[in-house]
């Protein structure tokens, strides 16, 4: 840098020294003046233009795209996660109106702040609804969305009791049971055996009564009817009968009675 300035003062130098030489010699000491005020003002140019920086070059800004602004939709909306039921009211105690599938978007008509639901108009209907809250995600301004109360919970439907049925007892064992046999001698000792048996009805719920001959069943009579024939057996002993009142309870215990001839 040094070496470059005085050079330049060399130069200068030698410009005047060459301007003066040409000058005639009865020029006067005003123009001799004006030739150093000259000189001196060629200098100071060039030394502002040595001391001049450079100007420094700046980058050109890139410009970057804008993002496009996605609009927000002026009625407020709703999506879910997962499918969700919607319901008149909120919670399960409410009757349940329909629900919001993943990959629906729903109408937002209303909130209720103090529980957090969202009151919805499902797609495709005009039915408003109660939406659960923890799925869903809502866009668009809910600010003026109404506020929704809270509705009474719905009245359990009234089942009626039904009317117990009253468990039907046994009859009752019948009693005097008697036989008004008849003994028909056929070849000693046996004898025909024949007559009725006879008791007493001491019940008003039988559907009827059982006839035994030993332990098997020999017929049966229905209710209320108090008597039955001797079966014509032929036997050398005594034989036994019995009679059983029954209904759909059951039956009452067995009364026997002995008949031998003579």
């Amino acid at each position: 840098m040094f070496k470059k300035k005085s050079n330049l003062f060399l130069y200068v130098f030698l410009i005047i020294v060459l301007s003066a030489c040409n000058l005639p010699s009865g020029e006067t000491a005003t123009e001799e003046v004006e030739v150093s005020d000259l000189a001196l003002t060629v200098t100071a140019q060039a030394l502002l233009l040595q001391n001049s920086p450079t100007p420094e070059f700046t980058a050109t800004p890139q410009f970057t795209s804008t993002p496009e602004l996605t609009a927000t939709p002026s009625i407020p909306q709703v999506s879910v996660s997962t499918n969700t039921n919607c319901r008149t009211g909120p919670g399960v105690v409410y009757d349940l109106l329909g629900g919001l599938n993943v990959g629906q978007i729903a109408e937002v008509v209303g909130k209720n702040s103090s529980t957090g639901y969202w009151i919805i108009k499902l797609p495709g209907s005009n039915t408003i609804c109660w939406l659960f809250p923890q799925h869903a995600t809502v866009s668009g301004n809910t600010a003026n969305l109404p506020e929704y109360p809270v509705p009474p919970t719905p009245t359990p439907t009234k089942t009626s009791t039904p009317t117990a049925t009253a468990t039907l007892a046994p009859p009752a064992a019948v009693t005097n049971l008697v036989a008004a046999k008849a003994c028909i001698p056929i070849i000693l000792p046996n004898y025909q055996f024949g007559g009725v048996i006879t008791w007493t009805d001491n019940s008003s719920n039988e559907d009827g009564f059982k006839i035994y001959l030993g332990n098997a069943l020999q017929g049966n009579v229905p209710a209320n009817v108090t008597n039955y024939p001797i079966p014509p057996v032929v036997s050398a002993v005594p034989i036994t009968m019995s009679v059983e009142a029954y209904n759909a309870g059951g039956s009452s215990a067995k009364v026997n009675v002995i008949i031998a001839c003579p």
